[in-house]
């Protein structure tokens, strides 16, 4: 991925902007909800699982590289991945973090989460063929997790934060806020309600249509994380499937 064009500057693929993002407020319209069950998320996406990397991530993959990029896991860092999937983001985690030895320096700790058992068996799997420990998976709900306040040094969530109802967003950011380290960082990838248009529009009609099978909707994702009291240090604006994705670094204020 190249790099996109000087802060604070707009183009057709997106842009970028530093610790100047002035962005404040709550969002500034409403977006659609996710009345679907959790029950009914889990089994849906414990059946993607065996396919998910062919049919979702070549269309996911450039953002989520970028939301790496932004979040620059470092080795002996504690790192958490919300909603890990099939594990390509958390095998690049682990790398970069030096979890069992795989990068020089003090090893770090690359810990995965997700709602679906499919979904976490594909990432033990991703790990050891990586050379890696696969037993740093954890099957589990991104707004209920499992560890002590201020266990993790970084958080990072592809993809995931526009799968929570309404309601639930901000107990959620509360949630990934309390794990985090007082000077601990924050790297969301969402599909975002910015830039309302026709595509944004007919996505959330087929949303309210089949909400259990088309389960995640856009979000403003800067301005949601500002109620929450996250402090947004940078941010970069891409497309998939012609749908306008955030992704957004910010750290615990």
């Amino acid at each position: 991925m190249t790099d996109g064009p000087a802060p604070g500057t707009d183009s057709e693929s997106g842009f970028r902007r530093a610790e100047s993002e002035t962005t404040t407020g709550a969002p500034p319209g409403p977006i659609t909800r996710v009345p679907r069950p959790k029950e009914a998320a889990r089994d849906r996406y414990d059946a993607l699982s065996r396919w998910y990397d062919t049919v979702a991530d070549p269309f996911e993959a450039p953002a989520r590289t970028t939301g790496l990029e932004l979040l620059a896991p470092a080795p002996g860092e504690r790192v958490l991945d919300v909603g890990c999937g099939t594990g390509t983001a958390l095998v690049a985690i682990a790398r970069a973090v030096g979890a069992n030895g795989s990068a020089v320096g003090t090893d770090g700790t690359a810990v995965g989460i997700d709602l679906a058992d499919g979904m976490c068996r594909a990432s033990r799997r991703a790990l050891a063929d990586a050379g890696l420990d696969p037993g740093t998976v954890i099957a589990g709900d991104g707004s209920t997790l499992p560890f002590r306040d201020d266990t993790f040094d970084a958080l990072f969530a592809s993809f995931v934060l526009e799968l929570f109802d309404t309601p639930e967003l901000s107990v959620v950011l509360e949630e990934w806020k309390r794990v985090l380290a007082p000077d601990g960082r924050l790297c969301v990838v969402s599909l975002s309600r910015r830039g309302d248009g026709p595509t944004t529009w007919l996505y959330e009609r087929l949303h309210d249509l089949a909400p259990a099978s088309l389960d995640c909707r856009p979000i403003y994702v800067r301005e949601t994380l500002l109620e929450t009291g996250f402090q947004i240090v940078e941010t970069r604006d891409e497309f998939v499937w012609r749908l306008p994705v955030e992704i957004v670094r910010c750290r615990v204020s």
